[in-house]
């Protein structure tokens, strides 16, 4: 019996340990936050224009969902990666217009409204979404996925782009 209650006290301890890795903006359900595979629920989906060229057909692209205080981060996370002469990317900020020093495109988008374009989910701590989708060549949301810290996985991005390929 106290076998029992020794293995309960230990995976309770490792349940509240592992809600309280969660921070505010990942997302509501885990299942939904970086799943690793395109397609997921209703996807593929029609991807919104971004900008007149992203999305375009033909091309890949990946739009980045971002705050104005992790704009930095991603900007130069971005600068040092290459996804490839044939992906566009994008950042839309949950916000006023701003520059990314890379050189990447970024686009204001202070009402979300592009973000609820692309079906981006709502983080557990409310407001804009910061993560990213991955378009197609033939203009259709394949994933898309919160992911607080894009800016040190951007790996993870290569992988789902060269699934698409």
């Amino acid at each position: 019996m106290s076998l029992w209650v020794a293995a309960a006290v230990v995976f309770g301890g490792l349940l509240v340990v592992t809600r309280a890795a969660e921070g505010p903006l990942d997302d509501t359900d885990p299942a939904w936050q970086r799943p690793g595979f395109v397609d997921a629920g209703p996807l593929p989906a029609p991807a919104p224009a971004v900008t007149e060229n992203v999305p375009v057909e033909g091309r890949p692209s990946v739009v980045f969902f971002a705050r104005p205080d992790s704009l930095g981060r991603l900007c130069h996370a971005l600068a040092s990666h290459d996804f490839g002469e044939d992906v566009d990317v994008v950042i839309v900020v949950a916000g006023s217009d701003q520059r990314c020093p890379g050189g990447t495109p970024v686009v204001a988008d202070p009402l979300t409204a592009i973000a609820r374009g692309y079906g981006m989910r709502e983080p557990r701590g409310g407001g804009a979404p910061v993560g990213y989708a991955v378009v197609d060549a033939g203009r259709r949301i394949r994933y898309r996925t919160l992911d607080p810290t894009v800016h040190d996985e951007l790996s993870e991005v290569d992988t789902i782009l060269a699934a698409l390929r």
